[in-house]
């Protein structure tokens, strides 16, 4: 893991600052807790104009905190400064330096990342066999009766197999006539039919016995 951390800070001279001869950072911390505390040491000398022979030294401590989380192994924490730019304007040095963080992360957070990632496309391919077998259902409801003309549901009654089978009304058909052709009684087919208003294209479900 790598973050620049920036750090700003205007420190106000004593007195008016024409030129900076030399300046020099170093800086030093401590990791406490889930904090980080630490410095930037500024050191250097300058001159109150370009032309002045004579030089002031100058030295400011500027302090840091750093708040860090539970899953960072803090003996792999390091802090460098990475970059340092500054400008000046009459006694006022605005200073800018960027702090590069690095350190490791405790791979028990990679595991619960995989762990969650794997929880997720479970769910997401549970909910998309629900979603095929939903749309698969809704086919299979939008398809006309006379697709399933050949019912395969046989149920043992009285030792004898009853077969349903559905029969589409054609030109000339009368329900005596189906039912000589299928071999059962008209009590039998107004069980499972209301014959009131038969007309052609109706469905009618028939059962007939295999002995």
């Amino acid at each position: 893991m790598r973050e620049i951390i920036p750090l700003k800070k205007d420190i106000i001279f004593k007195t008016i600052i024409g030129k900076i001869v030399n300046i020099n950072l170093d800086h030093d911390y401590k990791v406490k807790d889930n904090l980080i505390e630490g410095y930037v040491l500024l050191n250097g000398s300058y001159k109150m104009t370009e032309a002045s022979a004579l030089e002031d030294e100058f030295s400011y401590k500027i302090p840091f905190g750093v708040s860090i989380s539970k899953r960072i192994k803090k003996d792999t924490i390091k802090i460098d400064i990475d970059d340092f730019k500054y400008k000046i304007n009459k006694d006022i040095l605005s200073l800018n330096i960027d702090l590069e963080f690095t350190c490791d992360e405790e791979d028990l957070i990679k595991d619960d990342i995989k762990e969650n990632k794997e929880e997720v496309e479970k769910e997401t391919k549970e909910k998309s066999i629900e979603k095929e077998t939903n749309e698969e259902i809704q086919e299979e409801e939008k398809k006309p009766i006379k697709e399933i003309e050949n019912i395969s549901n046989n149920i043992v009654q009285e030792e004898k197999y009853y077969t349903y089978k559905v029969y589409i009304v054609r030109e000339n058909d009368t329900i005596e006539n189906i039912c000589a052709k299928y071999n059962v009684l008209i009590e039998d087919i107004k069980e499972y039919n209301d014959l009131s208003n038969i007309k052609i294209g109706d469905k009618i479900i028939i059962p007939y016995i295999n002995e």
